[in-house]
């Protein structure tokens, strides 16, 4: 259950945010643009709950199969496949802030085929000013079985959005923010004077036709036991509007009056197309050994434009890398894995359609990465990974500084590790433990330079933290799980030591279920500890949050469900500026048939 359209993004694995975590969907990469385009975070509130079979989690350097440009983890999500005759599934809901949900599914199996699509739309005016949001998904899977050691599948995503962009409330006065910038939406010229772009403000901030997709299509075969392969293609697409509202100087802002250079409303465009391609082998040379190999190509042609100017830019962005891995069990008890990956990057920026790029860049990461898991007892399992990662600058975030006139960033290089411990007091309840550290070379933020908000380097980052994670089936009615996360995270910078500003420093939340004949309620909570500054000053007030899922099924087939999210209606925001909603609620019902 997510909480909030906010909160849908809002997975932090070792403290790294969800556009820093990988996220593979049945072998595919669900988000594969993430480190390339700078909000194609990972979306999990797209893949549909009831249509994922089962979720593991890697925490900090994981096998490097999964790659090696991310921070937090690698997500692992299996979907269901299509079983027995084909079954229409129908959701409908509706609920506060004009929000209305409708989902409908269709799935089932014939001899060789299984299959599984889902359409959805969503449509909210939101909680505050400017702030409607709008969107069509659509996901699909096919599996052809094309013999007995060998399938063929087919399966993609595609999201059209509509989404408005509130502005700041300072949550001392809970008053709205006066707008501030940005200059790039308007020009000089016509009685438009530096100065007055210099001071430019502008409202209304809208995402028109912001579409993502992602089609893939894997082949997969064992042809034995020793060996097996599989190769994965897959087309992207991404692109979308961003139009502002310039203010006048009697509305707030500093323009006299409009002109071509300076309109009422700018847009500016981004329109992006990638294709991909993956092989993947694994042989088992003896018993105990087992090696894996294998090679990735994206390349990327994206374009952009805007209503004010003739100014265009295109460019293109091609990554390559290659990984080979050996897992090796000494004994039952014992399991290790050493890879390493190689990637290089080769980025070019064109402007105006000119031949000769404007700026070209390369970059390459050889990373290492090392793990170990060991049985001490039956009920007690030790693991420690350690490895090396890295963050490429992304396509837009670089076409951005271009156009501003800033340096394009260094790639962010990370040093992960992580100890942990779990322990098993019954096949009913578990704990684990886990303590980890990442030391950041050069990581990327978003900086800002005037009216400008432009990517740049931190030099040295240090993060450390704990988790806990606790989990138990108290009887077949009644269960819970209860997790943990301290982090500390200082920058390092021309010799300063500053707290690196905006992460959450302690997070708790549970989660307790109840089943009861045909009801089932779910109650999570989080508490976050407040939010700090670089100085250590808060910027948001600590919470405590709770949110309420009720499903009762009547019939077979079909169900009620009432979601109460904010449950206490609590005053809290996610980020300054950020506010949550307050009680707020979701009714709704499904059948399948």
């Amino acid at each position: 259950m997510a909480p909030a359209a906010k909160d849908s993004k809002m997975v932090r694995v070792c403290g790294a945010s969800s556009d820093q975590t990988k996220v593979y969907i049945d072998g595919i990469p669900a988000f594969p643009l993430n480190g390339i385009v700078s909000h194609a975070a990972s979306d999990l509130s797209t893949i549909p709950a009831d249509s994922i079979a089962k979720v593991e989690i890697i925490k900090g350097p994981g096998p490097v199969q999964y790659g090696t440009d991310y921070k937090g983890g690698v997500i692992l999500v299996t979907t269901k496949d299509g079983r027995g005759p084909g079954k229409f599934r129908v959701s409908v809901a509706g609920g506060s802030n004009h929000t209305f949900d409708t989902k409908l599914g269709y799935s089932g199996s014939d001899k060789n085929i299984s299959y599984a699509v889902n359409l959805s739309r969503h449509y909210s005016a939101g909680y505050l000013e400017n702030q409607t949001d709008k969107k069509l998904y659509f996901d699909g899977k096919i599996r052809f079985k094309t013999s007995n050691k060998s399938s063929l599948t087919l399966n993609g995503y595609y999201s059209d959005m509509d989404r408005e962009v509130p502005e700041s409330v300072d949550p001392a006065t809970g008053q709205y923010v006066a707008p501030r910038g940005p200059r790039w939406s308007v020009q000089a010229g016509n009685n438009i004077t530096p100065n007055h772009v210099k001071n430019n403000n502008a409202t209304d901030w809208h995402f028109k036709g912001f579409r993502q997709s992602n089609i893939a299509l894997r082949y997969e075969s064992r042809p034995n036991d020793i060996w097996q392969y599989d190769v994965k293609y897959y087309h992207m697409i991404d692109e979308n509007n961003l139009w502002v509202r310039n203010l006048l100087a009697t509305e707030g802002g500093s323009l006299p009056f409009f002109t071509h250079g300076a309109p009422q409303w700018y847009r500016s465009g981004w329109f992006l197309r990638g294709n991909g391609v993956e092989a993947n082998a694994s042989v088992a040379y003896n018993s105990r050994n087992v090696l894996s190999f294998g090679a990735k190509y994206i390349k990327l042609s994206w374009n952009t434009d805007e209503n004010n100017t003739s100014y265009r830019r295109d460019g293109n962005d091609a990554r390559r890398s290659f990984y080979v891995e050996n897992a090796w069990s000494p004994s039952s008890r014992t399991r290790l894995t050493l890879g390493v990956r190689y990637y290089e990057g080769v980025r070019q920026d064109y402007m105006d359609n000119k031949s000769t790029p404007k700026t070209s860049s390369y970059a390459h990461a050889t990373d290492p990465v090392f793990n170990i898991t060991h049985d001490a007892t039956k009920r007690d399992t030790v693991r420690f990974s350690a490895g090396r990662s890295h963050v490429f600058v992304g396509s837009k975030d670089a076409a951005g500084n271009i156009r501003n006139g800033y340096p394009v960033p260094k790639p962010e290089r990370n040093s992960s590790y992580e100890l942990g411990w779990k322990h098993k007091f019954s096949p009913k309840s578990d704990l684990d433990v886990s303590y980890f550290r990442t030391e950041v070379r050069d990581r990327l933020t978003f900086v800002t330079f005037g009216n400008d908000r432009v990517l740049g380097n931190v030099d040295k980052t240090h993060i450390r933290g704990l988790e806990l994670a606790y989990r138990q089936t108290f009887s077949p009615k009644f269960s819970g799980f209860a997790n943990y996360s301290w982090i500390r995270a200082e920058d390092e910078s021309k010799g300063r030591t500053t707290i690196a500003s905006g992460l959450p420093t302690q997070m708790f939340n549970f989660g307790v279920t109840y089943r009861e004949g045909k009801l089932r309620s779910t109650l999570l909570g989080r508490a976050m500890r407040a939010r700090l500054d670089t100085l250590g000053r808060p910027t948001s007030a600590g919470y405590f949050a709770a949110d309420l899922d009720l499903r009762y099924e009547p019939i077979a087939d079909m169900g009620v469900f009432l979601r109460v999210n904010n449950l206490f209606d609590t005053d809290y925001q996610y980020s300054w500026g950020s506010p949550a909603d307050g009680t707020n609620f979701l009714l709704g019902m499904d059948m399948t048939f």
